[in-house]
């Protein structure tokens, strides 16, 4: 007499760790709602003048200890769902690309990751001395947390964003509106490094920051849905072979 084996077979469950990149967009967005609501009117970057600065952080010193720690909470949380999400970009790459190509991507959306983190770290450092520091102590950190998560951080993320839409528009794998929209911020990602010798070069900040983040939640939903890693994504062609 034989014996029959039953074998249990399920769909593949979507990778849950593909959100990570929804999660990165809406930490960062919710440290920007915070600063909007409950931190000081105006601004400080590094090409305001001393009077300026001086003027901001003395305006109430309670409330922007308060701001900035809250931004080095939510500001942090946003780069570890990024550094999460980084596999993900990785495994696409890899799959409808090349290994060399996301190891490139690898690399860069980890210094990205690691930037805003460390921008995070030092709008904690901002809340402990507060307006007890000398200016040139406060402007230095200050800078360092503008910088840190601004122009480097945002190219070398444009680079990363550029790399994919490219591997997606090529293989196939991704809406053309996808690909096309991560290409542009690339190219804006990377001219925003330009604020770092102009303030007019500060313009491409925004405008990669938010269209990435339209990008990343797009992608991020996707790969999700979709689960890249096991099934294709929308028109997406055949895969390479390893």
């Amino acid at each position: 007499m034989s014996t029959a084996t039953l074998t249990r077979t399920s769909a593949p469950r979507p990778d849950l760790g593909a959100l990570s990149g929804v999660l990165y967009v809406l930490f960062f967005v919710a440290g920007l709602v915070v600063a909007g609501v409950s931190g000081p009117s105006g601004t400080v970057t590094p090409y305001s003048s001393d009077a300026e600065a001086q003027a901001y952080r003395l305006k109430d010193p309670a409330a922007l200890e308060n701001l900035f720690r809250a931004l080095g909470l939510l500001q942090g949380l946003s780069a570890l769902a990024l550094l999460v999400f980084v596999p993900s970009l990785t495994g696409f790459v890899r799959r409808y690309g090349s290994d060399a190509r996301a190891g490139v991507v690898r690399a860069l959306a980890t210094v990205a990751g690691a930037l805003l983190l460390l921008s995070a770290s030092t709008s904690w450092v901002l809340a402990q001395i507060g307006s007890t520091a000398e200016l040139s102590t406060y402007r230095a950190v200050s800078d360092l947390s503008f910088i840190t998560g601004a122009g480097p951080a945002i190219a070398a993320l444009g680079v990363a964003v550029f790399l994919v839409a490219a591997t997606g528009r090529a293989g196939r794998a991704l809406p053309a509106w996808v690909t096309w929209s991560g290409m542009v911020t690339g190219v804006a990602g990377v001219l925003s490094m330009s604020s770092l010798v102009a303030a007019g070069g500060s313009v491409f900040i925004p405008v990669g920051r938010f269209l990435g983040f339209v990008w990343f939640v797009a992608l991020s939903v996707l790969l999700w849905r979709h689960d890249g890693r096991r099934g294709g994504l929308p028109g997406a062609g055949v895969p390479r072979r390893p």
